[in-house]
């Protein structure tokens, strides 16, 4: 949380801040599901502020007239019907005053009763969500961009506390950067004279000098987005203008060529396409709990994740198919996908990388049947003849999921996914999937052509 007083805010510096907020909501918040900000008139609460959960309540949400409970917020406001999957039913999230006015039902919607005006003079910020770094940075855009808006702003902080901790907020320390010159020319291909630097940084809002061959840049509080040497050398770029950087191509040395496995996958693409799949692109990062929750164990964990659904490498597809289908569940009804993509396994104390194609079936109906019919099918385009024998593991039905055999090789799974993964995910249609390694794929490609 934080407080700006002494604040004049027209009416155009109010759409200004709110589009910041939702700017900021879709492109750190995860839309909300990681952080949410809340703008309140200060004059209108009396501290201090709590956060409290409730099975129901009422109050009148931002924008409408009438009184209504959480459950109708949910039901009949548009903010509702959009984020209602992000609290628990039963169990709703509340910020309160000390006299139980309701502030805010975050990550939802706001109250009307304290809502932000043009004769507003005094605004509380409050940032709420689930990764707590993240949280500060953007509470710090928000602090700034209001303090800008107006003559005279006054920024005061707010300690949070709760049992055994407390926190004061905001901290709006500027972030010191080091830039060697010789990475500012190896990178845009130009040579920089150390006074322009400078110069151009300080346009863009740093504070920067130079000493010798390095300039030391510091990046104002707001700047969310600078955190190495490269963020502050794509500043200078942006300060010399890229027209004026004019580009050059390296020397040939050789034929260029598509590598094997990008020619592979991109056949395998067109094939599922052509079977009416649509592909779906995930992050190689997934959440350690989802890679858990999908039945896999042996997979890499990051030591320090500024983000927790990013805290893990995916050693498979699957995981990343069962979370595109709990974001789709409730858009479409049935939902045939792929995804080609990189997973990296764990063998021993080292780690590599593999090529894979996923296969996603949601919707009643599917059945393992279903599944295997496009695996066999890409296959035989392919050229090979697929074999199955039982399989158990993973997130799958043991008696419904098998191991996919190329020339006695395994190369993949397909399965129906257990209820009770389902459940535990938070899915609530039945899903078949499954995974081949293209790896192993062209390893039996390559030997079959050998022995022609």
């Amino acid at each position: 949380m934080a407080i700006v007083r002494n604040v004049e805010l027209s009416d155009e510096a109010i759409r200004q801040l709110f589009q910041l907020q939702e700017v900021l909501h879709r492109d750190y918040g995860g839309d909300r599901r990681l952080v949410s900000i809340g703008l309140y008139d200060l004059d209108t609460l009396k501290p201090p502020f709590g956060y409290i959960t409730v099975k129901e309540a009422t109050y009148r949400p931002l924008d409408y007239r009438e009184e209504m409970t959480l459950t109708e917020v949910l039901e009949a406001t548009e903010k509702g019907r959009a984020y209602s999957s992000l609290v628990k039913p039963g169990e709703y999230p509340l910020l309160v005053d000390s006299e139980g006015r309701v502030l805010s039902f975050p990550p939802i919607l706001n109250s009307e009763d304290t809502k932000v005006t043009e004769s507003t003079r005094n605004i509380l910020i409050d940032v709420t969500g689930i990764e707590p770094e993240l949280m500060k940075r953007v509470l710090n855009v928000m602090v700034t961009s209001v303090a800008e808006r107006s003559r005279n702003p006054v920024i005061e902080s707010v300690e949070a506390v709760r049992p055994g901790y407390s926190e004061v907020t905001p901290r709006l320390d500027w972030v010191r950067v080091e830039v060697k010159l010789s990475d500012i020319e190896g990178l845009l291909g130009v040579k920089v004279n150390p006074d322009v630097v400078v110069n151009l940084l300080g346009r863009m809002g740093y504070e920067a000098s130079c000493n010798g061959e390095v300039v030391e840049a510091q990046a104002p509080p707001y700047r969310i987005d600078v955190h190495d040497a490269v963020d502050v050398i794509e500043d200078v770029a942006i300060g010399l203008g890229y027209g004026n950087i004019e580009p050059s191509l390296p020397p040939p040395t050789h034929f260029g060529a598509k590598h094997p496995v990008e020619v592979l996958s991109n056949l395998v693409r067109e094939l599922l396409v052509g079977m009416g799949l649509q592909e779906v692109v995930n992050f190689n990062l997934i959440s350690d709990e989802a890679m858990v929750k999908a039945g896999f164990q042996d997979f890499v964990k990051l030591k320090n994740p500024k983000i927790r659904d990013y805290s893990a490498l995916r050693s498979s597809l699957i995981p990343s198919l069962l979370l595109t289908a709990k974001v789709n569940q409730r858009l479409v009804g049935r939902l045939e996908a792929f995804e080609v993509g990189d997973v990296i396994e764990v063998k021993g104390d080292t780690a590599t990388t593999d090529r894979r194609v996923g296969v996603l079936l949601m919707g009643d109906g599917f059945t393992l049947t279903d599944g295997l019919s496009i695996v066999k099918s890409l296959l035989r385009y392919l050229g090979l003849d697929a074999g199955i024998r039982r399989y158990s593991g993973g997130p799958f039905i043991n008696v419904r999921s098998v191991e996919v055999l190329v020339n006695g090789v395994s190369v993949g799974v397909v399965g129906e996914v257990d209820p009770e993964v389902l459940v535990d995910l938070g899915i609530e249609k039945p899903l078949v999937v499954g995974e081949l390694s293209l790896g192993l794929i062209m390893g039996v490609l390559k030997g079959l052509k050998g022995s022609q």
